[in-house]
């Protein structure tokens, strides 16, 4: 439980629950929130670095609604810009060069993704989407270093834990990815005097980056802006959450299925349970503070399925979770409790034929056993009973034909 004690009614739930880390200013930032909430505008950034989004970025996006919620206005920095150099931050090695045409892929994808999970539009306080390469691909080299120079110390730059780490293993730190931090700051200057936007929301691991991006503006304006770090997702032992042996939970279906996603969730220690479920979900706090108790016993095996409940229909919330824990059931026994990674993978064409694959995977012998599967609703894809010949496979996902007959399907490209 914090410490801290905050008179806004946003920072007080927000920390209750375990969103907030560090803060500048923090007494400050308390009083203009309580002062007022609509119409404050912050922002967060996300390199481009994968075709998606994964789990570790599912903490500030649900941030970002409940502070969108509270009142205030989102901004949404797509780094078209900084995605090209690669952040440095708490890496032992140079992030690799993407080339600039998959970039592009990348933002629009993640874009795609963010379009259903954040409110975007006209409306009140709607968020707004940004590509830092607007404005940071105008800028001349030389007009940047006698603006900005001046204004940042390469004492403190060294200073950096991002940076000293680095240096201390004598491992490669490029020029090029040092500039990022004035880039970071340079982007918060931008969205301060432009967009009116005073406050940086970033994991715990940009600290040293947003409070670069506080003092620019402190020194080039004389006004406050404010920077809030988020804790990074971990488990009890400090692991980053969205990793496992066989690779990245990722927040699209075509990557990581829907019953995968339920599924990690559900596997989660009992020990992650109260902490998950403070982040994920509206249960109260009062509530959730009883599951510590459950630790070790069957009855957090209910919180377990609540936590994979919430999480999923936050992420999908058309996912049909009635059928997911069917499937579950079905696979591991009324606990639901198992490693789906342990089942068959088969690798199809995307956009095969249902009927096709279920007869290469041997769960139907043949094509017209397979259309009698589908008449008898003994076809799921996630859970999610097939009911057309024509069904085909378009996103990775768990095939199941009846109760016992389970494949993991993993589509590529034709």
């Amino acid at each position: 439980m914090s410490s801290r004690r905050f008179n806004s009614e946003v920072l007080s739930k927000l920390d209750s629950r375990g969103f907030l880390y560090q803060l500048t200013d923090e007494k400050a930032l308390d009083d203009l929130l309580c002062s007022k909430s609509n119409g404050v505008v912050f922002y967060i950034g996300c390199d481009p670095t994968a075709p998606s989004l994964h789990v570790g970025h599912l903490l500030w996006v649900k941030l970002v609604n409940e502070l969108q919620n509270a009142g205030l206005t989102p901004i949404i920095i797509m780094g078209g810009a900084t995605g090209k150099i690669g952040d440095p931050t708490w890496k032992d090695q140079q992030r690799v060069m993407l080339r600039l045409d998959v970039i592009e892929q990348n933002i629009a994808a993640i874009t795609a993704k963010l379009s259903t999970l954040i409110r975007f539009g006209d409306g009140p306080n709607s968020a707004i989407l940004l590509n830092n390469d607007t404005w940071i691909s105008k800028l001349n080299y030389m007009d940047f270093l006698r603006e900005y120079g001046p204004l940042f110390s390469v004492n403190k730059m060294l200073a950096m834990d991002s940076v000293s780490t680095r240096l201390e293993r004598q491992q490669h730190l490029s020029f090029l990815e040092f500039n990022y931090m004035l880039l970071q700051a340079y982007d918060f200057l931008y969205l301060f005097e432009n967009y009116e936007c005073v406050i940086q929301l970033g994991g715990a691991d940009q600290w040293s980056n947003m409070i670069f991006g506080v003092d620019l503006i402190r020194r080039k304006t004389g006004k406050l802006a404010y920077g809030v770090s988020i804790p990074l997702l971990t488990n009890f032992n400090g692991q980053k959450m969205g990793k496992t042996e066989q690779g990245t939970v990722w927040l699209d279906e075509n990557l990581t299925s829907t019953f995968e996603f339920w599924q990690y969730w559900r596997n989660v220690d009992d020990r992650d349970v109260a902490k998950f479920l403070k982040l994920f979900s509206d249960m109260p706090i009062e509530e959730i503070d009883k599951c510590e108790s459950l630790v070790g016993t069957a009855g957090i095996n209910d919180m377990k399925i609540l936590l994979a409940d919430s999480v999923t229909s936050f992420l999908y919330p058309s996912a049909d979770l009635e059928s997911i824990k069917a499937t579950a059931g079905g696979l591991f026994g009324d606990g639901a409790h198992g490693d789906v990674q342990d089942i068959e993978t088969f690798v199809a064409e995307r956009g095969s034929s249902v009927c096709k694959v279920l007869v290469e995977t041997a769960l139907a012998q043949s094509i017209t056993a397979a259309k009698r599967l589908i008449d008898g609703h003994g076809v799921r894809i996630d859970g999610t009973v097939i009911e057309s010949y024509d069904a085909i496979i378009d996103h990775n996902c768990l095939l199941s034909a009846g109760r016992k007959k389970f494949v993991k399907v993993t589509v590529k490209e034709g």
